[in-house]
């Protein structure tokens, strides 16, 4: 393939507007865009505030630069997008000295035109919201909350020459079939496949319930592989958080807490933390779980989950007034597994205290 130009060239991203935001606090929340690329932070927008109409002008630009010869390369713009963190700044309170933020969601923008010859391009970019984040999430008959981005380049990266010798391999994701209710709103996930794949023709892949094939077993043991061979972890938070998942749902309790802990150390969030904290109450280390879960609530404190598996803790080692605060936090956020409520209810039913309206 002919060589691309060495000389390094600004790959410039600007984030004009937002649609539909929500906050936290109050009608005119305060809020700012984090950009993110290759697992560096290429800068921070001004703080603007969101309009009654749930609109947002951010004119943020951040930049990087592409250079074959070391740093951003071909490869990382076919398959790491830019990551767009949208934050909330609360109110200061009195006596408070440092600032206190939220996050409300993320969005991702694809690069992967700038490999197709063009040199700029504009997008509408759904915003993803974090658990229990006041932004819609994406779900037929509702506005999406989302960002207006433009991406610029002075010229385009690649000739026509390079575009047609090159091997970028697409992926594309056509339709699903028979979705259940339970899908709705609609859920992330991730397949795998072996490349290339025998054969000249398309190679069809279905998965049902994010699994390969409908087939526990096989994701699982395709999970654990990925685990045991990728050296660089940077990108391997999801699959940990999969992996876990699995563990939990086949009660293997001892894996899913060793995944977890891997997943805490390396790229620690939320989920990775309640996830601990989960497999630690199934296992009775009470005391472990709730420092897991006191963790995944400093990182996200509206997350209906992680108060519910708190006030399991708190009525397991029977310290009512902590459980019952627990389980308030818990109905107010709207926990939505009914099997974990109805869980609550028995334990509070056994130990005979946790619910105020006993």
């Amino acid at each position: 393939m002919e060589q691309v130009s060495s000389t390094g060239r600004p790959v410039q991203i600007t984030v004009t507007d937002g649609y539909d935001l929500k906050g936290f606090k109050g009608d005119a929340p305060v809020t700012f865009i984090r950009a993110e690329f290759n697992q560096v932070v290429l800068g921070d927008s001004a703080k603007i505030t969101i309009s009654p109409e749930g609109t947002a002008k951010y004119n943020f630009t951040s930049s990087f630069e592409f250079n074959t010869e070391g740093g951003i390369t071909l490869d990382d713009l076919a398959h790491k997008p830019v990551f767009l963190t949208m934050t909330e700044v609360l109110p200061k309170e009195k006596k408070q000295k440092e600032e206190k933020t939220l996050i409300l969601g993320q969005a991702v923008v694809d690069l992967l035109p700038l490999l197709e010859g063009e040199s700029s391009f504009e997008t509408m970019v759904p915003l993803h919201p974090v658990p229990g984040s006041p932004l819609e999430p994406l779900r037929s008959g509702v506005k999406q909350c989302s960002l207006e981005v433009k991406v610029f380049v002075a010229e385009p990266l690649l000739t026509t020459d390079q575009i047609s010798e090159g091997n970028l391999l697409k992926v594309t994701l056509e339709a699903a079939y028979s979705v259940p209710e339970s899908f709705i709103p609609l859920q992330n996930y991730m397949v795998g496949l072996q490349v290339p794949s025998a054969g000249e023709k398309d190679y069809p892949i279905f998965f049902k319930n994010g699994t390969l094939n409908g087939n526990h077993a096989e994701a699982k043991a395709c999970y654990e592989r990925t685990v045991s061979f990728v050296v660089d972890a940077s990108e391997m938070h999801f699959i940990f958080l999969r992996l876990g998942h699995i563990y939990l749902e086949e009660k293997e309790y001892e894996k899913a807490k060793k995944t977890y802990l891997q997943a805490c150390k390396r790229s620690p969030s939320c989920l990775t933390w309640l996830g601990l904290g989960i497999a630690c109450y199934r296992l009775e280390e009470l005391t472990e779980a709730e420092d897991a879960l006191s963790e995944a609530n400093a990182l996200n404190n509206y997350n209906a989950e992680v108060w519910a598996y708190l006030a399991l803790v708190c009525l397991k080692a029977g310290r009512q007034l902590e459980a019952e605060q627990a389980y308030k936090y818990t109905m107010k956020l709207k926990l939505k597994d009914e099997n974990l409520l109805a869980e609550i209810h028995t334990v509070q039913e056994t130990v005979g205290f946790g619910n105020p309206s006993f």
